[in-house]
């Protein structure tokens, strides 16, 4: 695994075009921030549907963008069934910065 399956990446990037595909990278972070949003609320109200069910939309928003370690990670999350404690909140920061470095590979990836 890693941060992107850059065939997959490139293949999506060819048949879109750069610039249509670099315009979808652009919306990843804000449609992240929504479900993040979401995780937080569901952790605060001790709700694992809710949990589960934003961490699903960002695995699949990650696999669809050919973001492996994203998509595999939020999977974790998806699943999770312990308590709302500080290890689901380093969790959370673990997706944080995954998020960041996939979003960052994605850039570089087209401009190269």
């Amino acid at each position: 695994m890693g941060l992107l399956d850059r065939s997959r990446f490139d293949e999506m990037s060819s048949a879109l075009g750069k610039d249509q595909f670099a315009m979808l990278i652009e919306l990843l972070p804000a449609s992240y921030q929504e479900e993040r949003a979401k995780i937080l609320k569901a952790i605060e109200d001790k709700d694992h549907e809710t949990f589960h069910r934003a961490a699903h939309t960002i695995k699949g928003m990650a696999g669809n963008m050919a973001a492996e370690d994203l998509a595999e990670y939020a999977r974790s999350l998806e699943t999770y069934d312990g308590t709302f404690d500080e290890e689901v909140h380093a969790s959370i920061a673990e997706l944080d910065r995954l998020n960041e470095q996939t979003v960052a590979a994605m850039h570089a990836a087209l401009r190269g």
